[in-house]
């Protein structure tokens, strides 16, 4: 598919990316290879791009989807040292393919997008932005808004653990600084990162650890090794080989999003390999019988994330490591009380309790047409399509959106899938001079009804329940703070698939001079 690539008079539109992890590269290096665009801005918090792989810098902290699944597809890393790649590794990928690209000059760092506003009348976003470092405040005005911070950005740290008067802080944001030599630890969550950080914190010479988890989910071996020079070797030198390779692993991995299903037939198979592999994992690795049952998950199999490890287990048989399951009922000063009425003192408190998501857009944050505030529109759950574009925001996509994450597989793939959607948009864009192209809400309201048939067969427990699909004429009220989030149910195939069925129909159009 050709595409167009500037206005009719020769310019080509001002673009803002707020994000420079994956996605915001991605998006950035997309606008040069596939349209020759170079009028954009990136805007970064921190004070480098890698996003996620940035900002969580835990001990033990690897990708848990295989190394060359997680590689943008344009610029495939050969040399990855393991299947699943440390976190140091990934982020000196991301940056070394945005400093090929040429991405860093076009970067501004420490700085933080405070508002979003759409001019009615200009047809353009106006963007307040605030640098942390100098307090600098100014505007941004652009065409076109690229929203890819990601979900997973935000640490969510339970108002009940503010009290804590010990040493204390999130995994995403590591202190480096803290020797944890002699301390008593505590750990709060048994999520993706806390298996992550256990067994390195266990074996940190530490004097005592307690890892405090009232819903012990479903463990399952981690199948990792290093690749070896020949291996290295053949992906470089034999692109069909590399592209066998990968193309096998992700229809394998595709394939366990069944694992996910609520009991059906066509799902059991799937379902019993995962459930008996949890099961034997649990039971070589704990000798324990009262260990191992504290640690038998009482969800359905798919209701929470499947993780893989092949040392959490081990790390708490450890003499030192104590686990708990009964909930947190009170923290004071430096104490933490659980239900069985067992109270004990930490040096540091450790939270792996994952993510604010709701507050990635936060209310005044985002103003659309009509001066309407964009996530009051979401109210219950998130009108999107395929979590890409959104009613009442022209010019403006987002990557990894509601409705648009994965369970089972990278979320690389879907990145693409949505870069690649807003390529063909502007392309369309500049081919009849639009100054703006806005999603339908027939086109959203389709794609919720597919959304909501799909999570009817799901076993995993959503954020927020799925709200009855209203009347498209009728905007849905708010009715708490935050936004309802959720996540795409089905083979990452699909989703490429129907997604790539780009149609200039989907949006409302304003043509130049209406403006």
């Amino acid at each position: 598919m050709g595409f167009t690539k500037t206005f009719s008079d020769g310019s080509t539109p001002e673009i803002a990316i707020i994000g420079g992890g994956l996605s915001g590269i991605c998006a950035a290096i997309q606008l040069q290879r596939m349209l020759q665009l170079t009028t954009y801005k990136i805007f970064e918090a921190e004070s480098d791009l890698g996003g996620t792989w940035l900002l969580n810098s835990y001990p033990g902290c690897a990708c848990d989807n295989l190394s060359h699944l997680y590689s943008l597809s344009f610029a495939p890393n050969y040399n990855w040292s393991r299947k699943y790649a440390p976190r140091a590794e990934i982020l000196d990928y991301l940056q070394s393919t945005a400093r090929a690209y040429n991405i860093y000059g076009k970067v501004q760092f420490s700085t933080k997008i405070k508002r979003m506003r759409w001019k009615d009348d200009r047809k353009k976003w106006s963007l307040e932005w605030s640098n942390l470092m100098t307090g600098e405040e100014g505007v941004y005005e652009a065409d076109v808004v690229v929203h890819g911070t990601g979900l997973f950005n935000i640490p969510q740290i339970p108002q009940e653990f503010e009290g804590f008067r010990g040493e204390m802080w999130h995994s995403a944001r590591w202190r480096h600084d803290v020797d944890l030599t002699n301390k008593r630890v505590g750990i709060v969550g048994v999520n993706a990162s806390a298996i992550q950080i256990i067994p390195e914190v266990a074996d940190s010479k530490v004097k005592v650890l307690h890892v405090y988890g009232r819903n012990p989910g479903y463990v399952t071996p981690q199948f990792d090794d290093s690749y070896s020079n020949t291996w290295k070797f053949l992906f470089r030198k034999i692109p069909l080989f590399y592209t066998i390779y990968t193309t096998l692993w992700y229809y394998t991995l595709d394939s366990t999003f069944l694992v996910y299903f609520s009991f059906a037939w066509y799902s059991a198979v799937h379902r019993a390999i995962i459930y008996l592999t949890a099961w034997w994992q649990r039971y070589r690795q704990i000798p324990d019988p009262v260990l191992r049952a504290k640690l038998r998950p009482t969800r359905v199999l798919g209701s929470k994330r499947t993780v893989l490890s092949n040392n959490f287990y081990s790390a708490l048989t450890q003499e030192h490591v104590e686990y708990h399951r009964e909930a947190i009922v009170k923290v004071s000063g430096n104490r933490i009380t659980t239900a069985d009425d067992e109270t004990r003192e930490l040096d540091v408190l450790i939270l792996a309790t994952g993510f604010a998501i709701q507050k990635n857009f936060p209310p005044g944050y985002w103003i659309g047409r009509g001066g309407v505030d964009v996530t009051e529109t979401w109210m219950p759950v998130a009108r999107t399509y395929f979590g890409t574009c959104t009613p009442r925001a022209p010019n403006f996509f987002m990557t990894w959106g509601p409705m648009s994450g994965s369970f089972h597989q990278s979320v690389t793939s879907v990145v693409e899938a949505q870069v690649m959607f807003m390529i063909k948009t502007l392309s369309t864009m500049m081919e009849n001079d639009y100054t703006s192209m806005e999603i339908t809400e027939k086109a959203t309201y389709n794609f919720a009804s597919l959304a909501q048939r799909r999570s009817a067969l799901s076993a995993t427990v959503q954020p927020h329940p799925p709200a009855p699909i209203l009347p498209q004429k009728k905007r849905p009220q708010p009715t708490k703070s935050g936004v309802g989030i959720s996540f795409w149910f089905g083979t990452l195939a699909e989703f490429r698939f129907r997604l790539s069925n780009y149609s200039p129909q989907l949006f409302n159009s304003t043509p130049h001079e209406d403006v």
